[in-house]
Parts: structure tokens; sequence; C-alpha cells
């Protein structure tokens, strides 16, 4: 039988115990910050119930000028990014677990009861549904007419985008002990990329499902189930011909998309997406540090400490700023060259666990509360 580690922070302290009565899993209070600058907040917008499991990956999208956007309840909107209007709302009787991904005019999202939905981008209406085999709560990829998911289990499923029709399914051999976390495939250049629970990333032909190639990113070590912990359960990112991807409890690894090659690896722990900005690499690190890492060799340009354990999100860039949010709701603007903490604003007292998305000179970000926000650095008047 399967067991998710629901909790890091209590698997954590029931290995580490205690000592002297001070919780080194506590995350740090916040350090005073002289703002350069304000946070001016453009539109916000109640979408849904909001967010109750952080461990799932939902975020917002931008697509056809509009943001698309769901919540753990079921509810999947369309928004006018302009003004955060909503253009169509529909509800699922069911809980949302991974989404939503966007093209071909397709919103697809992935349910806590192991199904896969697929709506019309215009309208939201319903054009398929059908089940996986087990819960999914990392975002589907779509593209090249199909629609890949992964489930708990470690099976990813190809479905065809328009019939629904299920095109083919490969079963992983994953850990008994893993994170609770899936990562989300991509869909590029006539093949589907994901990573699983063993510490592995493949590439799948769309075409049949046949693996490519599998690689092993961090292999399973130390004494304890927890310390043998290597999930990935990011998103690959691509670019070029090379994959960037990182697991819990090992490395960050530039692989040749074309041949699974080790570009270069570097030992760093993160369960959070990574976002690639110009020759960088941005990362949240397990314990919530955020560095920024050169993409082309793997050596780490600067890392900012002072947010420990404070469940940041994954970092987003906009132009020379980098932004991450946290657990009690504060957005924090970095310095793209050095790290340095530059502004903070309190956002969403819910919270704030979603990835951040950048639109032009704004951010989109949705608080566990629901609503969703668009900010931007506020401008000298």
């Amino acid at each position: 039988m399967r067991l998710h580690l629901i909790s890091l922070l209590a698997a954590s302290l029931l290995v580490a115990g205690c000592s002297d009565d001070v919780d080194i899993y506590e995350p740090d209070p916040l350090v005073d910050v002289e703002n350069q600058f304000e946070t001016e907040t453009l539109w916000s917008q109640s979408i849904g119930e909001g967010i109750t499991d952080v461990t799932v990956k939902l975020g917002p999208v931008y697509a056809y000028e509009k943001i698309f956007v769901a919540d753990n309840f079921g509810s999947i909107a369309a928004i006018d990014h302009n003004d955060g209007k909503i253009v169509w709302q529909t509800k699922l009787e069911t809980k949302i677990g991974g989404g939503p991904a966007v093209a071909n005019e397709q919103v697809v999202v992935g349910t806590q009861q192991g199904e896969v939905v697929v709506l019309d981008a215009n309208n939201g209406e319903i054009k398929w549904r059908k089940p996986v085999s087990s819960e999914v709560i990392s975002s589907p990829a779509i593209g090249d007419g199909y629609v890949v998911v992964t489930s708990v289990d470690g099976k990813i499923t190809g479905f065809d985008a328009e019939t629904g029709e299920q095109k083919w399914f490969y079963d992983q051999l994953i850990p008994s002990l893993t994170l609770r976390g899936n990562s989300s495939p991509v869909i590029t250049g006539g093949g589907a990329i994901a990573g699983f629970a063993n510490g592995k990333l493949a590439v799948f032909i769309l075409e049949g499902g046949h693996v490519a190639w599998e690689k092993t990113i961090t292999a399973p070590s130390g004494r304890t189930e927890i310390q043998k912990l290597v999930d990935v359960d990011i998103r690959p990112q691509v670019a070029g011909t090379n994959i960037y991807v990182a697991s819990y409890n090992g490395n960050l690894a530039s692989l040749d998309a074309r041949s699974g090659e080790v570009v270069w690896q570097r030992e760093l722990s993160t369960h959070q997406e990574i976002s690639i900005s110009e020759l960088l690499l941005l990362v949240t690190h397990e314990n919530s540090h955020v560095s920024a890492v050169n993409r082309s060799n793997g050596i780490i340009l600067w890392t900012q400490k002072t947010l420990n354990r404070r469940r940041l999100t994954s970092p987003a860039s906009l132009e020379d700023k980098v932004l991450v949010a946290d657990f009690e709701g504060y957005i924090h603007w970095l310095s793209r060259k050095d790290g340095t903490i530059l502004s903070r604003d309190h956002l969403d007292s819910d919270g704030i666990s979603a990835s951040p998305l950048v639109i032009g000179d704004k951010i989109i970000l949705l608080g566990n509360s629901g609503t969703l926000y668009a900010v931007k650095q506020e401008t000298e008047s």
C-alpha cells in the first residue's frame, strides 16, 4: 500500500525531535525591510472557495487574453486580465487537484476523484471527462492533439484531446512512501516529459506512449525511509535542447532532451516549480531559500536565506525583480541581480501557495482564500 508524506513538517519533527524546546522547523519571523517601492493592487476577484490542500498544483494560466484559474472545490473560471471580470465560470461537483492547462481552445483539469475534465476555453462547457487510475494532484498537459496526465499511483495516461479516447498508459514502479505531490507533464516536440516519485524522469512518444528514454535524477540513499525520498514532483522546464528538473532530497539537473544525458547536476532539494529567466534558473529550495542558478553550468549565483521555512511559492521573474509569496500571504520582491529583498506587502490572510503568473508588467496571484489578485510595482506620481 502506498503511503503519502502529507506533511513534511510533521515528518521531520518525528525524526528529528526537539532540543531545548526550540523548534528548528518553525518558519523564521520576517526581518524588517525598508521598502524601496510599494505594491499596487490593480484588481481582485473571488473565483471560489479557495485552496485548502496546498499540496495540489493549482495555478493561474494566461491564454487567449484571459486568465484561466481553478480552486480546490470544483470552480473553474476565465477572467479578463485587464479588469478581473469573470468571462465564464463552471462548477464541477468534484474537488480539483491539478490545473488548469490550456491549448487549442481547450481547458483541462484533473480531479481528486481520479478524473480528467476538458472544457471549451471560450464558454466553459464540458467537452468530455474520463476516469484515470487514481487521484490527480498535478496539472495535466495538453498539446499536439493529446492530453497527458500523471496520477498519484505512478501511472501516466495519454488521451485524444478532441474525443477523450484513451490512447495509452504507462505504469511506473514507485516507492511505498512518497511526498504528496506529482510532477506535471510537459508536451513538446511530439513527446511528453514527466518526473516520478522514484527519482526518475522519462520522455514518452505521444503516438503510442513508448518510452524514448528514462533517467534517474536522484537515487535513494540514507538509512530512513524519509531520507530516501527522492520524488520528482515539479514540472520539467524545457529551453532549446535542454530539460531542467529537480527532485526532493536530491539534485537540480540539466539534461539533453534528445538523449537524456546529464549536462550538469548539483545537489539541491526542492518540490516547487523552477522558472527560467533568461540565462538563470530561479529555484525555491525545500527549506524556502531562494537561489538564482546559471543554467549553462549549474553554478549558484546568489541565495536569499532570510525567508527560511516560510513555505514559499515558486519564483516568478519580472524585469529586474523576482517575486515569491508565502504561507501568511506576504509577497516578497527580490533583486534579480543579487537576491536582496527590495519590498514586501501583505496580500491574502489565508496565505498563497499557487505559483505566481506574469502578464506584461503585472503579477497574478491566487490566494488560498479563493481570491485572484493582479498586482504591480507602484509607479511614482
